[in-house]
């Protein structure tokens, strides 16, 4: 035993029995929380007494369990990293199977408190205290849509530099797994799921919670493109962009929704919306309406989950072209008919949008990536705004 050993899973865990199983989630909320408030006053008690009794000073550690043992279901293991957690469960199941093996041999006897609040309080940890600096979204479990493509794979990389623990959806397997190698084996979870099917969506956002405890951070990005000119359109294209682009956002944040109504703890939500929401572009209606009603979605969302504290907010970018690894597909649906009608190459492309905005800016996945972190880390109180990402496209200002 190590006080490595006891700060990871403190000198007791969290022993928690009769859940409610058959009972709404309340009751069984109302019976955590008073097992968590009485297991944090017991740590204070165990603080207060063996200070006063050893004459020393120290820096109260944070009183909740790293290790809860609920009768029915198991050991659940709980950290602000899912390094931490990891780590604090793996020492509690070597921990239980050692206390029964030593039963084989006589009564276990394990350190008294006093020991424990001397491995736990030693004074060299103490020191390495307010040291460490946490990441910005350490502890916090991300949801990323269209996660395979050229943004989706840039915002599910910058979230999880920012330590997050991210969950990439997309239904392209092999893409989703080049996605997931960028992510430089940062914890995260790969979902395979299509956003048109509810019960995808659904058993998606339930493995979520299941993996990593729940979800704080959702960015709705999955999409697809078409072009045709309206009066061309047909019905069945129209339905399928508008399945993707619009109710797939809606899916994906009414499963969102009910988690963060059911956490209590807030949220955030991040709508990857389009610079043609307010400049669309000719023989591009089915894309611009679709993205136009996933706009005003988030707006509806941002007033509706407001009283959660849980914050709803637009990007809109433009020419966002991806890279070799990971192209965009969009690009790859609608870029040969632009370079036709402009008698370009696919790197004159990239140059006329590129000299098309007031900056004269080059738009990346990384750039848009920035934007999502920025709204993630909540920097500012905002909601139901809408950040450009576009290099400055003077039709495109948001009034």
């Amino acid at each position: 035993l190590t006080p490595d050993h006891v700060i990871r899973t403190k000198p007791h865990p969290l022993v928690v029995e009769g859940l409610p199983w058959e009972a709404e989630a309340e009751a069984a909320r109302g019976l955590l929380d008073r097992a968590l408030e009485e297991f944090a006053e017991a740590y204070g008690v165990y603080f207060e007494e063996n200070v006063a009794a050893k004459g020393v000073e120290r820096t109260r550690l944070d009183p909740l369990p790293r290790v809860a043992v609920v009768a029915g279901l198991g050991q659940v293991a709980v950290g602000t990293t899912a390094k931490a957690a990891a780590i604090a469960g793996d020492l509690y199941e070597h921990t239980i199977a050692t206390k029964a093996a030593s039963r084989g041999l006589g009564p276990y006897q394990g350190l008294d408190l006093a020991d424990l609040f001397d491995m736990e309080y030693w004074s060299l940890e103490q020191a390495k205290l307010g040291k460490r600096r946490p990441a910005p979204l350490e502890g916090k479990v991300a949801l990323v849509t269209g996660a395979a493509g050229a943004i989706g794979a840039a915002v599910a990389r910058r979230l999880a530099e920012a330590g997050a623990c991210v969950a990439l959806g997309d239904r392209d397997e092999e893409r989703l797994a080049v996605a997931c190698e960028r992510l430089g084996g940062r914890p995260h979870l790969a979902l395979t799921f299509d956003v048109t099917d509810t019960e995808q969506v659904e058993s998606g956002v339930a493995e979520v919670c299941r993996r990593f405890g729940g979800l704080d951070i959702v960015v709705l990005n999955a999409g697809i493109a078409h072009v045709a000119p309206l009066a061309e359109l047909s019905d069945a294209d129209l339905a399928r962009v508008v399945d993707v682009n619009f109710q797939g956002y809606h899916r994906v944040l009414r499963a969102a929704a009910r988690v963060f109504a059911l956490q209590g703890s807030g949220g955030d939500v991040i709508v990857n919306s389009s610079k043609n929401v307010f400049a669309p572009g000719a023989g591009f209606g089915a894309y611009s309406c679709a993205k136009a009603a996933a706009h005003q979605l988030g707006k509806i969302a941002a007033l509706e989950l407001a009283p959660l504290d849980v914050r709803v907010n637009m990007i809109n970018a433009d020419a966002v072209f991806g890279d070799e690894a990971i192209p965009s597909q969009l690009w790859a649906e609608v870029g040969p008919e632009r370079m036709r009608a402009r008698g370009l190459d696919a790197a004159g492309l990239r140059e006329y949008y590129r000299n098309r905005n007031l900056l004269k800016a080059e738009v990346t996945p990384d750039h848009v990536a920035e934007a999502v972190l920025f709204f993630a880390t909540r920097a500012t109180p905002t909601t139901g705004a809408t950040l450009p990402v576009d290099g400055g496209i003077p039709e495109a200002f948001p009034r």
